[in-house]
């Protein structure tokens, strides 16, 4: 291959590019005219207009996304918190958060109010057992 010709034959032409914006259209190059428009008659369509045709397109709706089914043990451990003693409702929260992590339920937020208030219930107990015994050993302590 010559130095003069790097690339293809030499009766190749080099390809031909549109004129640039505002300039002269190539030599053969088709050229349009302007459309015309009739002006509407009053209730008539146009002739060239397509005919209306009456149908009916029924879209379905999209199907709403399922929450998950809320976690029985959440529920358990929230109605615990109010009637049972402070050890169930903070047993049954915890273990109904690790059955929530696992299985992707719902109810993360009855098992957390569970376990708060099944925690305040421990805290209050406490308190309770602290303040009998102080009171003990301070009516032993006086006697």
């Amino acid at each position: 291959m010559s130095q003069d010709q790097p690339h293809g034959d030499a009766d190749q032409q080099p390809p031909q590019y549109a004129p640039p914006l505002g300039g002269t259209p190539p030599q053969g190059a088709p050229q349009y005219a302007a459309p015309s428009y009739d002006a509407p008659q009053p209730g008539a369509w146009p002739a060239s207009a397509p005919p209306v045709v009456s149908q009916t397109y029924y879209v379905p709706y999209p199907v709403p996304a399922q929450a998950p089914a809320t976690n029985t043990l959440s529920i358990l451990a929230l109605i615990a918190a109010f009637l049972a003693p402070f050890v169930v409702p903070v047993v049954l929260g915890h273990i109904s958060l690790n059955q929530i992590r696992r299985t992707g339920e719902g109810g993360r937020g009855l098992a957390i109010a569970a376990l708060v208030l099944g925690y305040i219930q421990v805290a209050l107990w406490g308190l309770l057992i602290c303040f009998i015994v102080w009171v003990g050993v301070v009516a032993a302590a006086s006697s």
